[in-house]
């Protein structure tokens, strides 16, 4: 089964990363996709799972229920665990069930 980490939006992330390294590096420039190369760095350092994926929250169509959004958008299917993270609140996990999902998966 898969993993879906449901990320705060990709602004955030940025901002979050871009702080960080502008702390630890002072001076240097970032580059403008600073999170997307951090994730997909610490993804091959620490060997994920390849069915780990970090979706920014902004990558899901607004209004929809989670659970379809990721079925359409990313392929999760029933059994398929989700972790909700948020700056705001712990983050919370649960485990994407059949009634949370109104059409089939789409292939990943």
């Amino acid at each position: 089964m898969a993993t879906f980490y449901l990320l705060p939006p990709r602004h955030s992330l940025d901002q979050a990363v871009g702080d960080l390294l502008a702390r630890l590096l002072p001076g240097l420039p970032l580059p403008a996709d600073a999170w997307d190369l951090v994730a997909d760095r610490v993804a091959a350092a620490a060997g994920w799972p390849a069915d780990t994926f970090l979706v920014p929250r902004d990558d899901l169509p607004d209004g929809e229920p989670v659970g379809d959004a990721l079925a359409a958008a990313f392929g999760a299917e029933p059994g398929d665990r989700i972790v909700e993270v948020s700056a705001a609140r712990s983050a919370r996990a649960w485990v994407l069930a059949p009634a949370d999902v109104s059409e089939p998966a789409a292939a990943r």
